[in-house]
């Protein structure tokens, strides 16, 4: 059988997840060699796959309380609560669904080799990272867009749609400039967050390390200089740039790390942000629940590691419907 991209995800699916025949093997391997774009495209897919089963690892949440009583239930049921997600026919499946979504989320093109279009990168529903021309690391949360002239990436400028985390390589010579419209930010060597959703009235800057700049185009006075751990925004409505505190709870690039600190936060800020990161839809059963508070700390833990410890810490029910979770209880006494 002649493979192609229209039908090659599948056997690739069942290869890595060891369900292919020695035939459907070789067919691969046969595919592969016939070039490198194609053999790019197999570790690509291993790639993506390999994320996909990882997601079965559970980590360790810094929550004593909740996991004292997980670890107390595991020990009478000699079961854990959580279960893993994926069983290894769901891979199968999943790793071909996930690698067409994947390839969907970022688009990079030129659309003309002499690099006089701009090269374009999207994200869709799932953050994705990528590497710029100067070896600078792009994160871009989803429904966001980044573009650049190939041919002028000598001046590093990009312009930005929607959020994105920038880890800048240092050159002094040369700033590394971000364009919203009129409104720039432009850094020489740094990690910061910039939000620019469009139909918002405001465009955010949060540095995490190093300087940056924030101003209107050709009037470098007329905005901020901000250094690590300050945040500021532009207000389009006002034609004004403000300086703001953190809020501790915010969580700022969580899509980028998948690393959450709460400190006292409610409850239905904390789903908030844990849907918007992973995609889910955790509910709750009412209003009141949601006006608990949690502090908690995550760093990169599976779904159902979080959905539980939050349910222990606040001796909350989960009931699960489809893809569906909903967190019930009663109000908390220390709101």
């Amino acid at each position: 059988m002649e493979y192609n991209l229209d039908n090659i995800d599948d056997l690739i699916a069942r290869v890595l997840a060891e369900e292919a025949s020695e035939t459907e093997k070789l067919a691969l391997q046969s595919w592969i060699n016939q070039s490198g774009e194609n053999k790019t495209y197999f570790e690509s897919s291993k790639e993506i796959f390999l994320q996909i089963d990882s997601l079965k690892t559970l980590h360790r949440v810094d929550t004593v309380k909740a996991w004292d009583k997980l670890n107390a239930r595991i020990e009478s049921e000699k079961e854990a609560k959580v279960v893993p997600l994926f069983s290894r026919g769901f891979l199968r499946v999943a790793a071909s669904v996930v690698l067409l979504a994947s390839l969907a989320v970022l688009t990079v093109f030129v659309l003309r080799n002499n690099g006089e279009e701009p090269v374009m990168m999207a994200s869709t529903t799932t953050s994705v990272k990528q590497q710029l021309p100067d070896g600078s690391a792009v994160v871009l949360n989803k429904n966001s867009e980044l573009s650049y002239q190939l041919n002028k990436f000598g001046t590093r400028e990009v312009k930005l749609k929607g959020e994105a985390y920038f880890d800048v390589v240092h050159n002094e010579k040369e700033p590394f400039i971000i364009s919203i419209g009129s409104i720039v930010i432009k850094d020489v060597g740094t990690s910061f967050n910039v939000k620019a959703i469009e139909g918002t009235d405001t465009i955010e800057v949060y540095v995490e390390s190093g300087e940056v700049q924030f101003y209107y185009r050709n009037n470098e006075n007329s905005g901020l200089k901000l250094v690590k751990g300050e945040k500021a925004i532009y207000k389009r409505s006002r034609g004004e740039f403000i300086k703001l505190l953190p809020d501790v709870n915010e969580n700022i690039a969580s899509y980028k790390s998948r690393i959450f600190r709460f400190k006292g936060a409610r409850l239905k800020d904390v789903v908030e942000q844990i849907n918007s990161v992973y995609g889910s839809d955790i509910q709750l059963s009412n209003e009141a629940i949601g006006k608990c508070r949690l502090s908690v700390y995550f760093d990169q833990e599976d779904l159902e590691v979080i959905i539980s410890v939050i349910a222990e810490t606040l001796d909350l029910q989960v009931e699960r419907s489809g893809n569906s979770v909903l967190l019930k209880g009663e109000p908390c006494t220390d709101q």
